[in-house]
């Protein structure tokens, strides 16, 4: 046993890991994990260390040079993070005798302030991503067909609505298929999710209305299609609408309106997982698909006006002084 642990390569551990993940995992997981211990890899064989000998000092070396190459601390973290669990799963699976990395304490990275919208970004938003495809509102759309048009505006308004309805993310928002959504119930089906655990979600009226809208026009184009493969949000072209296509929808509607780009598809679920939360923690970590309520936490923020309203509410002491008031009243009497 001794002997195949020390014969182990960095490519045939790392393959191993891989086809790990593929059955475990998503796609983007994959590639993330295969990039960030490739780094790791040709490193450690650039400087002749075997993997059954890499240990916590040479890890830190590893890092200690991506600092000299101006790497962010965030990835300094995601690599130490990637190749610790690697080890720790080598281990595991017999590919290496122990983990030299066991005891390697991964540091924090500082957390960068991440935007949360206001009611006015989004009070402005929205008319603006109908507004984009008005020709008397935006002269640069009358080169675009009247058909186009609609189609665009429909379509691109169905998805924001539905990203802020359900503070979905965006692939799990475009994965969907038609029949993932059941009208007579208003409630969507997100089958295709980060924590691979399919959930419910509620549809506002709202929405209700949208989608309505949008799927008129969806099968007025597929009338024509011989193959349909059932997205709910489509090309002009009858296929799947890609994660990058609405990004730049966003991109340049925020843009064109005069929003700060501060504003992401990521910034979108923030914005509504923070309203859902300050109502209902739990609710709103069932419609995020968290495991746990503290990752529902970490999109929440507490603004002033809350905290006051919600003070105010409670009305600690008033309660207390109006009992003894009403407690003297009946001595009283």
């Amino acid at each position: 046993m001794a002997d195949a642990f020390n014969t182990i390569t960095w490519e045939e551990a790392q393959r191993e890991f891989s086809l790990h993940l593929q059955a475990s995992r998503a796609a983007k997981t994959v590639r993330f994990y295969e990039v960030q211990l490739l780094g790791v890899a040709r490193w450690a064989q650039a400087n002749d260390i075997p993997l059954t000998a890499f240990g916590k000092r040479h890890l830190d070396r590893f890092l200690a040079e991506r600092i000299k190459l101006g790497r962010k601390p965030i990835t300094l973290r995601h690599d130490a993070l990637c190749t610790k669990v690697f080890f720790a799963w080598c281990a595991k699976n017999d590919l290496i005798e122990r983990s030299n990395l066991a005891e390697y304490e991964v540091r924090n990275a500082p957390k960068p302030m991440k935007y949360m919208p206001t009611d006015e970004d989004m009070a402005k938003l929205l008319p603006a991503t109908l507004d984009y495809w008005n020709p008397e509102k935006n002269p640069g759309s009358r080169f675009q067909s009247p058909t186009r048009r609609i189609f665009h505006r429909d379509r691109n308004y169905a998805v924001l609505i539905g990203l802020l309805d359900t503070a979905a993310r965006i692939g799990e928002m475009l994965n969907l298929k038609v029949e993932d959504y059941r009208a007579s119930e208003r409630a969507i089906t997100i089958r295709e999710s980060k924590g691979r655990e399919p959930r419910f979600i509620p549809v506002s009226s709202e929405w209700a209305k949208t989608l309505t809208t949008w799927l008129k026009i969806r099968s007025k184009l597929m009338a024509g299609q011989t193959k349909d493969e059932g997205w709910l949000f489509i090309t002009e072209y009858g296929t799947r609408m890609d994660e990058g296509r609405f990004l730049k929808v966003l991109k340049n509607t925020l843009q064109w309106v005069g929003l700060t780009d501060q504003i992401t598809l990521h910034s979108l679920r923030r914005y509504s997982l923070n309203r859902l939360a300050k109502f209902n923690l739990l609710a709103a970590q069932q419609i995020a698909g968290h495991k746990e309520t503290k990752t529902t936490l970490i999109y929440t923020k507490l603004d002033p006006d809350f905290v006051r309203e919600a003070h105010a509410s409670v009305a600690v002491v008033k309660n207390i002084m109006g009992s003894k008031r009403e407690e003297r009243r009946k001595r009283l009497l």
